[in-house]
């Protein structure tokens, strides 16, 4: 076996490398996840005061603040692990992976499925 009395020392920095590598990595996704959650908040303030005021709202307009109000499914690196109403967890073990089990479907929410039959109804004209 190898050895050097360096060794130890090259497994400190690999290891502080590591562990600030995944900091920095935590340390994005939360700054993303808190930005998405701030628009979300100022897209439904603005559907608020739509709503409060007497002018007439196109249905449009509310249609489309509603889809970017909605959460959106964040893609991440397989390994990586999230938080929040963003991302349903999906993980897949070794087990299943060499037995050929495949990961159960991700069930769809409310709004997915009235968006795919209105898209549905509006190709199958």
């Amino acid at each position: 076996m190898f050895w050097s009395p360096y060794f130890p020392h090259v497994i400190y920095a690999i290891a502080l490398t590591t562990i600030s590598i995944n900091l920095k990595g935590q340390r994005s996704t939360i700054e993303d996840e808190k930005s998405r959650i701030g628009a979300q908040i100022s897209i439904l303030e603005g559907i608020k005061q739509q709503l409060q005021s007497n002018q007439p709202l196109s249905t449009e307009e509310l249609e489309r603040l509603k889809k970017l109000a909605r959460p959106t499914i964040v893609h991440t690196t397989p390994g990586t692990k999230e938080s929040g109403d963003a991302k349903k967890e999906r993980e897949v073990g070794w087990g299943s992976v060499f037995s050929g089990k495949k990961p159960a479907e991700v069930e769809l929410s409310k709004w997915d499925k009235q968006e795919l039959d209105s898209l549905r109804k509006e190709l199958e004209k």
